[in-house]
């Protein structure tokens, strides 16, 4: 689902990532690990686009990403649901026109986005809170919300970049089972993440990262 062929990134000459080659499979979960600095949001920030690679392929459904057409990018994003660490809601907007963004950007009718937003809000246990505003949430709460935004529009591949870096270490494995629970339902998902005491017990694979490198 997701391919790395020989991919170099690079913000300076010692900062990127280099020569990266890597796949992981369909409904794969997969955590990307490594300190700060070493290149896990680089590699989430080159699969949508948000970044240009200066050699080498990324594919998505085997499908590669294109490295200049804004356009064919826009397309391939919507192919990617994305999380942060700081969640990045719209302070101003509940919780239900939050999820509901990425199908109204799209030009989802109304009746779908309804219907596509109250059941991705039972997924994530938020039911009753689709008129909430994101600073009337807890901090997992909010990243729920941001959960369950990257999976209304039923992606193929979720990029979760430090997703549980803010918040409590039980609040941080019911974000990590929710993200398991998607994978298990056929979504690809790439987790970055520093924390490796978190994920030991998960026995799932990782890709390990040191200084824009892969460590074998």
């Amino acid at each position: 689902m997701i391919r790395f062929e020989n991919v170099t990134a690079c913000y300076t000459k010692d900062t990127g990532i280099f020569n990266l080659s890597f796949t992981i499979l369909k409904s794969d979960m997969v955590f990307l690990m490594g300190p700060t600095g070493a290149g896990k949001s680089t590699v989430l920030r080159a699969i949508i686009g948000d970044i240009p690679i200066n050699s080498g392929k990324i594919f998505i459904d085997d499908q590669e990403i294109p490295r200049s057409n804004s356009r064919k990018i826009s397309y391939f994003r919507r192919k990617v649901g994305t999380i942060f660490q700081d969640f990045k809601l719209i302070k101003n907007k509940t919780v239900y026109e939050n999820i509901a963004l990425p199908l109204r950007i799209t030009g989802t009718p109304g009746k779908i986005i309804r219907e596509k937003v109250y059941e991705v809000l039972k997924q994530v246990d938020l039911t009753g809170k689709e008129k909430s505003m994101p600073l009337q949430l807890s901090g997992g709460e909010q990243q729920r919300v941001s959960i369950a935004r990257a999976l209304v529009s039923e992606p193929l591949v979720i990029l979760a970049d430090e997703p549980t870096g803010n918040l409590d270490p039980i609040v941080s494995d019911d974000i990590i089972d929710i993200l398991e629970k998607a994978a298990q339902n056929g979504t690809t998902v790439l987790m970055s993440t520093h924390n490796y005491p978190l994920i030991r017990p998960r026995q799932k694979r990782f890709i390990e990262l040191n200084k824009g490198y892969l460590i074998q």
